[in-house]
């Protein structure tokens, strides 16, 4: 009950202090500083409270106390003391929690001297009490009725470094975009409209870095971890926290904006509200059970749903209805004075980030709308691909040409000094070529773009004096667009069979299969394998569940500076039929030394009682001698099964499917023989060779520290 009460007890603190707020803007001759200390108090005892409420879920999770319905859920005995501490924030519950320690703690850098005046304080009390009203109806401190020994313990797939650090990150940013929004309401209730953009900027500044930090952290982890889809897979629950970084990079650049353009206030209005709002609609999304047919990581539907849809509804109505009400008074003006100057640059910039927000708010919410007219339906990557590729073209365009104007649209240099830019385009396309991938226009001139954009930064902060911090962020943009798109566009994959021992030539590099090892606790399974002309060790893990089957995979990768070799083995089944082949009538095909032709199908069972059978005839070859044989396709009762025949003593071939009217055939392949003869292993893995993927990291790396060191000045 200790932490069910300090919650309650939070709440009506925090609601008590934002009706002394409230009178505090309404009433000018209560504000004095007595009932200002009083406010003041009440909420640093309501985050007192939350980190009573904090501490003690951490006592009942290392305490091993399971009679609690959320430490059963997640935590086990066996857990080490890293991983007990992320279930803290495993579960719906927990990240709640961790998102209000962050909230009231930013709150209290807010009352610090000279403090944040009442109208901020008493939306930021106001939208505490939320977060506290949410977790007294989803509680982490449920007791469950009867008492477990034991939990059942933390994902295998969460069971990793990164799951310490990642999720704390990203609440990180979600709390700390709490703040402008709060100053951004302050500013519509009190009808003072340039105050708060100085304080909303440092604070957008920090929310920025420290999600774009959590963004990223994620997408590695995803990278190094099979089941996630890769280091971005377009997850609804990646992009609910992309959407509102987005958003925010956005506000950046309306509020550097609105320092000297007082028009622009208008819009970091409506930045700063949409960013907050992105991240309660994401929080709805993700955790309403919307999207956990279609996300890897979504939280399923456990009753919260409709009231965090009633939140984002609130909001938004409360939000918009202050700015349009007070639209009238709010300052007006040109946002730039050219289209040759920085103001101009800074709005195209805010404007493309909108334009990918957008899509990306699209995409994510396809599923909602969907639902709307019937069953719920999903985007696939290619929707997001296809919208960002021009974006990230005009990004491009925009990268180079910023450090060439002023402020006040006044010319930093006569264009034709700039010729020089010609050559690090040029070193796109021969990039490109090496790359293999200049037959794919669109992502050659991005490359192009970036390399010229990363160079006229590199010069911008060298010579002509731009912030550091500004530089870095964007140098970071154009070579984590570069990673992107030479990752992405010039990666190959191969499947290669190996037998222990025998080494195989892949993408250029020599690599043996040396086994498979099961630690002596049988919770992970070992594949090593020597890579390379130095014959480096690179292991691949799979993680076993208490019934010994995979769980969780980790790839090997074998890192190279210019590219990574991602080595994938397959997983085994009970029936394992070798690999799958395409059979087309009267074509041959070589696998290894074997030949294979489809010859015609034959239909049984059309008229009887029995099952429908289709057989398939195929022809198999090797050396002088060769074999017909007959697998068959089996529709019983709807069930189709295919059968497995053997060939000279040897070749066992399982038929999978079949496209009559093309004269097609599917078949699985397997050499009984392969490693018999000497009792030597045999895997199949799938190798994928990523070019300069670690761009990617290098550039998320400068824009996390440039925006960092941007948010240091303020």
């Amino acid at each position: 009950m200790i932490g069910y009460a300090a919650i309650a007890l939070a709440l009506v603190v925090s609601v008590a202090a934002a009706g002394l707020y409230l009178i505090l803007i309404n009433n000018k001759k209560y504000s004095s500083e007595k009932l200002v200390s009083i406010a003041r108090v009440l909420y640093s005892v309501s985050t007192l409270l939350i980190g009573i409420a904090a501490v003690y879920l951490f006592y009942l999770i290392l305490g091993n106390k399971f009679e609690y319905a959320y430490v059963f859920g997640y935590s086990s005995r066996e857990l080490s003391i890293a991983y007990k501490l992320s279930v803290f924030w495993a579960g719906q519950e927990g990240s709640f929690l961790l998102w209000l320690v962050f909230h009231a703690i930013f709150g209290m850098v807010l009352l610090k001297r000279p403090a944040a005046p009442a109208g901020v304080m008493l939306v930021y009390c106001v939208t505490q009490s939320v977060l506290l009203v949410i977790l007294l109806i989803k509680s982490p401190f449920m007791v469950l009725s009867e008492p477990h020994l034991n939990g059942a313990g933390l994902n295998l797939l969460l069971q990793d470094p990164w799951m310490v650090i990642h999720p704390p990150v990203v609440f990180l940013g979600y709390a700390a975009l709490a703040v402008p929004f709060a100053y951004a309401i302050s500013g519509l209730i009190t009808g003072c409209h340039q105050e708060w953009v100085a304080p909303a900027k440092t604070w957008t500044l920090f929310a920025l870095s420290s999600l774009g930090a959590g963004i990223f952290i994620g997408g590695f982890w995803a990278y190094k971890v099979l089941g996630w889809g890769g280091y971005w897979a377009w997850d609804p629950v990646e992009n609910s926290s992309l959407a509102p970084w987005l958003a925010a990079g956005a506000t950046a650049h309306l509020l550097l904006m609105a320092k000297g353009r007082a028009g622009a206030i208008r819009l970091a209005y409506v930045g700063v509200i949409s960013s907050f709002l992105l991240v309660l609609y994401g929080t709805f999304l993700t955790r309403s059970g919307i999207v956990s047919d279609f996300s890897t990581h979504s939280f399923a539907d456990e009753g919260i749903g409709g009231f965090l849809g009633i939140v984002v509804l609130a909001a938004l109505t409360v939000s918009f209805g202050f700015y349009i009400l007070r639209l009238p008074t709010m300052p007006s003006g040109e946002l730039y004075p050219g289209v040759a100057s920085r103001e101009f640059i800074l709005a195209l910039t805010a404007l493309l980030l909108v334009f990918f927000c957008v899509v990306v708010f699209a995409g994510m919410s396809t599923p909602l709308i969907t639902m709307a007219f019937g069953s719920p339906k999903s985007v696939g990557s290619a929707f997001y691909n296809d919208a960002a590729l021009p974006l990230a073209v005009v990004m491009g365009a925009a990268l180079i040409i910023a450090p060439v104007v002023k402020m006040g649209g006044v010319s930093g240099g006569h264009p034709k000094q700039y010729w020089w830019l010609v050559f690090p385009a040029v070193m796109g396309i021969s990039l490109a070529d090496w790359i293999t991938i200049l037959d794919q226009p669109l992502i050659t001139l991005v490359v192009c773009m970036a390399i010229a954009a990363a160079a006229s930064q590199l010069y911008s902060a060298w010579r002509r004096g731009t912030s550091k911090g500004v530089a870095c962020s964007h140098l970071g943009v154009a070579v984590i667009l570069i990673g992107i798109m030479t990752s992405g566009a010039g990666s190959k994959s191969a499947i290669v069979s190996f037998t222990q021992g025998l080494p195989q030539q892949v993408f250029g590099e020599r690599v043996t299969y040396i086994g498979t090892e099961t630690e002596p606790a049988g919770e992970v399974r070992c594949n090593t394998f020597q890579v390379g002309a130095s014959q480096d060790v690179v292991h691949s893990l799979t993680k076993l569940n208490k019934e010994g089957q995979p769980a969780a995979r980790e790839p090997g990768i074998y890192r190279r500076l210019l590219s990574d070799l991602y080595i994938a083995p397959m997983v085994k089944t009970e029936e394992d039929h070798g690999p799958e082949l395409m059979l087309v009538k009267g074509e041959w095909i070589n696998q290894g030394e074997v030949q294979l032709a489809f010859v015609k199908f034959n239909m049984a069972g059309m008229d009887g009682d029995g099952p429908v059978r289709v057989q398939a005839l195929i022809e198999v070859k090797t050396g002088s001698l060769s074999q017909e044989v007959r697998p068959e396709l089996t529709n019983k009762n709807g069930q189709i099964t295919g059968s497995t025949v053997k060939a000279l003593d040897r070749y066992e071939i399982h038929i999978v499917g079949l496209k009559p009217g093309e004269g097609k055939v599917f078949i699985e392949f397997k050499d009984t023989f392969i490693g018999k003869a000497t009792g030597q292993e045999q895997l199949e893995a799938e190798f994928s060779q990523k070019p300069l993927i670690n761009l990617v990291w290098f550039g998320a790396f400068l824009i996390t520290v440039g925006t960092g060191w941007v948010w240091s000045y303020r």
